[in-house]
């Protein structure tokens, strides 16, 4: 499957911006089984510096700087992306008890720097015992990796209304397990922070999904979003996709832009304007695109 992305940000604002600095982490890697045969990143007005490279984690982000007067940012990124071998079944080690995976227990996992990384607490995602305990009634002893990750998948997708109203950028981990309500960037903290709990290693990874229509509609441009779920971390730099929001495998449909502890490693776009400007208006368009 050979997906076209296109993904456009704008930034209008209500007094002339003298600076722009942006970094954009929307350019997918050849990583989770896809390959990325094209991928381009352009600003309006045209940036003077422009320089690609690879992030601390393995993604390719794109740095950009644009020193002339704007009143508006248009960054857009397109990408071509092959999808076919995105894995459509969990891996074969999934067969193993889930303990096997879990630190400090394993032993192997110990001098896995990556393992230690995706175990441990970050910025948005912290381990407690809440968590624990909502992930425990997916791991009974001995059961294996693959059944109690999609049991906790499930059961996320099961017990969490999607409610775009209910959290916002405030939000805690906390809050979201006693709200029920998000959306899919809570959904996976939600269940990182659990497999976290339980010592299990796994990452945030963010991305696409392509969407279907509403029955009897016309697919409409630009109508995607971004999308989030989880990287179940099976040592050997190999990660295994869940996503808890639809309840299945991150496989041919999904598109990797990017992955890390939590959202706060893989944000699409960030950066620093320098202006007068007191209000700005943001509108981000999407479009994934089967050939």
């Amino acid at each position: 499957m050979i997906y076209d992305v296109v993904h456009r940000t704008s930034y209008t604002y209500d007094a002339p911006v003298t600076a722009s600095f942006g970094s954009v982490r929307l350019l997918p890697a050849d990583m989770d089984g896809q390959r990325c045969l094209e991928r381009t990143v352009a600003t309006s007005p045209e940036s003077e510096s422009h320089r690609e490279h690879t992030d601390y984690f393995g993604n390719t982000a794109a740095t950009f700087a644009i020193h002339r007067s704007h009143t508006q940012l248009v960054v857009t990124a397109r990408s071509v992306i092959d999808t076919s071998a995105r894995p459509s079944r969990f891996a074969d080690t999934g067969d193993r008890p889930w303990e096997s995976f879990a630190a400090p227990a394993n032993a192997g996992f110990a001098a896995d720097l990556t393992a230690l990384e995706y175990s441990i607490d970050s910025p948005l995602v912290g381990r407690t015992r809440a968590l624990a305990d909502y992930g425990a009634r997916s791991f009974a002893p001995e059961r294996p990796l693959a059944d109690a990750v999609l049991d906790l998948s499930r059961r996320i997708h099961t017990d969490f209304a999607f409610d775009a109203k209910a959290t916002d950028v405030t939000t805690t981990l906390d809050d979201v397990l006693e709200l029920r309500k998000g959306v899919c960037q809570d959904f996976a903290h939600v269940m990182v922070g659990a497999l976290r709990s339980m010592g299990l290693p796994a990452c945030y990874v963010s991305g696409y999904l392509e969407t279907d229509p509403p029955p009897g509609r016309a697919r409409l441009a630009g109508a995607d979003r971004t999308h989030a779920w989880v990287g179940v971390y099976l040592g050997e730099g190999r990660f295994t996709g869940v996503d808890p929001t639809n309840d299945r495998l991150a496989g041919p449909r999904y598109i990797t832009t990017a992955r890390g502890r939590d959202y706060a490693d893989v944000p699409p776009m960030k950066g620093v304007i320098y202006t007068d400007a007191d209000e700005s208006t943001l509108t981000v368009e999407v479009d994934v695109a089967p050939r």
